[in-house]
């Protein structure tokens, strides 16, 4: 009797730590499927992006998670981009039928639809993800920038008006709200909401009040703000790019120049193509021509769709 509890007891540990392994491997499989879907997706490949995320999912055996969730908003993202719209509508239903209160889901969703031109399946989802998800000013400014793309400025300042309905708490509130003042050009009310946040020790609104100096073409004061914001946030290509641009306005094509290979140094970064492109007019700016025809060749290679660039790169050929 003892023998044989002793073989059962083993035989347990063996099926504990066997079934351990494979959930271990299964994550390591879900994981790797996943950093290759992101590539596929940074190299324009949406289809073997797509396929990798299904993989991905696969290896959950049924259940959802937080990787779960993050993997179906790349795959929808990759059907997005592919220009797969029913698909991608697809995903965020199904992330939808998950959790009804999925605000980012809904406003996701109704962008497809908006982009579809299905203007009134786009603002009822709007609608739902506004109050869903009611203190998210992230969903409220998305909204705007989508409906005033497509023109419709009065509803797009709309939802940026509701948005400063919201009571904020911390500091990060003062400094969403002190955007949406300046997207409201309201500069006054800007600057008081995002002093705040900077009292608050919110390094993001000092990004924000530096747009708002910029916008009162107060450069050098914007300047040093975004300099002292990029301190704490070398890896905010968003930034570094707007301070190129900055010294390129300037005529400071050299220091532009260094802020843009900064921006370039940042892995899976998602203004690479925008800062290559400044990268190569700073080059241009600076005479380096040589060297311009270089970095277009290199960035047509990734880039190929851009007829623009083609259009450069053919007179760059010729200097």
């Amino acid at each position: 009797m003892k023998f044989q509890k002793h073989m059962v007891i083993v035989l347990g540990l063996l099926l504990a730590l066997g079934m351990t392994g494979c959930k271990s491997k299964e994550k390591e499989n879900q994981e790797a499927y996943r950093k290759v879907g992101i590539n596929s997706m940074a190299k324009g490949d949406y289809d073997k992006a797509i396929q990798s995320f299904q993989k991905a999912l696969d290896m959950s055996l049924g259940k959802i998670g937080e990787e779960e969730l993050d993997i179906c908003y790349y795959k929808a993202a990759a059907q997005f981009a592919k220009g797969d719209y029913d698909s991608a509508i697809e995903t965020y239903t199904a992330l939808i039928e998950y959790d009804e209160k999925n605000a980012q889901a809904y406003y996701l969703r109704g962008s497809v639809y908006l982009h579809m031109e299905k203007e009134e399946q786009a603002l009822k989802d709007y609608t739902k993800a506004v109050e869903t998800g009611s203190t998210n000013y992230e969903v409220y400014e998305g909204i705007y920038e989508n409906l005033l793309e497509k023109g419709q400025e009065e509803e797009a300042r709309e939802y940026l008006e509701k948005a400063l309905n919201i009571k904020p708490k911390e500091a990060a509130d003062y400094a969403m709200q002190g955007h949406i003042y300046y997207l409201l050009d309201d500069y006054r009310q800007a600057k008081s909401s995002l002093d705040k946040a900077i009292d608050k020790n919110d390094k993001t609104a000092l990004l924000y009040l530096a747009e708002v100096y910029q916008a009162e073409d107060k450069t050098k004061e914007s300047q040093a703000l975004l300099e002292n914001y990029v301190k704490d946030n070398e890896k905010d290509s968003d930034a570094l790019n707007k301070l190129g641009l900055m010294q390129m306005n300037e005529k400071n094509y050299e220091e532009a120049l260094k802020y843009f290979q900064l921006g370039l140094k940042i892995k899976d970064d998602p203004n690479r193509q925008e800062l290559l492109k400044n990268e190569i007019i700073a080059y241009e700016y600076m005479k380096d021509f040589s060297t311009a025809k270089e970095k277009m060749g290199a960035y047509l290679e990734e880039y190929p769709e851009d007829e623009e660039a083609v259009r450069e790169y053919t007179f760059l050929k010729t200097r």
